[in-house]
């Protein structure tokens, strides 16, 4: 082909690559800025036209490259081959084949799809982003990469300006800085207001292996929200339950304080803890917050129609020794009691035993009771100003132990994760 030629030749496929869709506006055109080689054809009654060869379409600022396309020109749409990217701002879509729709500005990529945003990656099966809405959407094999959590899931709807997304369909979220682990069918994330809420079974399990042997926290509730602000937490609402090793709860409200390794329960909370010979010991009141110390248990503030109760004796079941007040507060050292501490209107409730045998049970009250321990059994107890105590015989005590419980007493038996932690217990 002569000079002469070869300028003609371009020029008339410049002209051909110019070319509008009749009666669009120029934004809604979608524009062929480059393809090697161009091959006019009709498919199915509609002019159309083959473009192999670094391929590269723009429609406004959204741009789509490929090595092969098929362009409809009466319908406004591209159809894409070999790898194709989507750029729009500082996104970037990639799959190993596509669709673009010019009249809806949507674009569509299927097989090994990706998308990069900012600090955020995205991996899926099937992709779509609505360029006007700034939104995308993915399906199966969802798997969602930023700097600080990986999430993997069903499906997931991303939108762009307001930097949120909703996953649906076993999502699963994993927080490498705490070691948390978010379970659900349904997960909203709102990362501008640092904030995230799971619903549809949800679950957090955090597991600490600092001490030598495996620890695992796991929460279950109705609604799971996450705030990673200035005082990072995690907020379970209704049918609270708590288990970890040697500890259990049950509330309304959990709030687990992840920095301060603290646990606030509000709404008729419950919390039971195990001594080493498996015995079951209950707390509860109007609220309860527990501090942990290198995920150990160290004290337990419970306040509002505070209530502990103990099991005494496996051959005597239904006694338990018991203590009430307006507040109590259990402190701990290597997951073992060592004193607890009631303050104002205390009754302490305890039985008596001389060689594992019944000895009757004494009950006193007064403005402070202080009780010690050795060993996690009681050594010791100390009730401070306005003191009163009667005793009563075993005769009395025997068979009728039930008409001599505090106020309040409520022993549950239904304790979460018993069977689990026995097991633990007995590794």
């Amino acid at each position: 082909m002569h000079q002469c030629e070869r300028v003609a030749y371009q020029l008339i496929l410049l002209m051909m690559l110019s070319v509008p869709t009749f009666g669009q506006r120029d934004k809604d055109v979608i524009v062929l800025e480059h393809a090697d080689s161009l091959v006019g054809m009709e498919i199915n009654g509609e002019r159309a036209r083959e473009l192999i060869g670094h391929v590269r379409f723009r429609q406004g600022t959204t741009m789509v490259n490929c090595e092969r396309a098929t362009q409809y020109l009466t319908s406004n749409k591209v159809s894409f081959d070999g790898v194709v990217e989507v750029h729009d701002d500082t996104l970037r879509m990639v799959g190993q084949r596509g669709m673009y729709y010019g009249d809806t500005k949507v674009a569509e990529a299927f097989d090994r799809v990706m998308l990069e945003d900012r600090t955020t990656v995205l991996r899926a099966a099937y992709g779509k982003y609505f360029i006007k809405e700034k939104k995308a959407y993915f399906k199966t094999n969802v798997f969602v990469e930023d700097t600080t959590s990986e999430l993997t899931a069903d499906e997931l709807t991303y939108f762009r300006e307001e930097e949120k997304s909703i996953a649906i369909g076993h999502v699963k979220v994993v927080n490498a800085k705490n070691n948390i682990t978010i379970l659900g069918n349904h997960f909203e994330n709102f990362k501008k207001e640092k904030y995230s809420k799971v619903t549809e079974q949800p679950k957090v399990i955090q597991i600490d292996t600092s001490g030598g042997k495996s620890d695992t926290l796991l929460v279950t509730s109705v609604i799971m929200e996450s705030y990673q602000d200035s005082l990072e937490r995690l907020v379970a609402t209704d049918s609270v339950k708590i288990i970890r090793s040697g500890l259990a709860a049950e509330a309304g409200v959990s709030i687990y304080l992840t920095n301060r390794d603290s646990i606030v329960l509000n709404r008729s909370p419950i919390v039971w803890y195990t001594t080493e010979k498996l015995e079951d010991n209950q707390v509860s009141g109007d609220s309860i917050a527990i501090k942990l110390k290198k995920r150990k248990l160290e004290t337990v503030y419970v306040r509002g129609r505070a209530f502990a109760i103990s099991n005494t004796d496996t051959a005597y079941p239904k006694r338990f020794n018991q203590m009430s007040g307006r507040e109590i507060i259990l402190h701990f050292a290597n997951d073992k009691i060592q004193q607890i501490r009631v303050n104002t209107t205390a009754t302490s409730l305890y039985y008596l035993f001389e060689k594992r045998k019944g000895n009757g049970m004494n009950k006193t009250t007064g403005d402070r009771v202080v009780m010690s321990f050795v060993d996690g059994k009681m050594d010791k107890i100390n009730v401070i100003a306005g003191v009163e105590g009667q005793y009563f015989p075993e005769k009395l005590v025997k068979g009728r132990e039930s008409e001599y419980n505090l106020q309040g007493f409520n022993w549950r038996e239904n304790r979460p994760g018993r069977e689990q932690q026995q097991v633990e217990s007995k590794k």
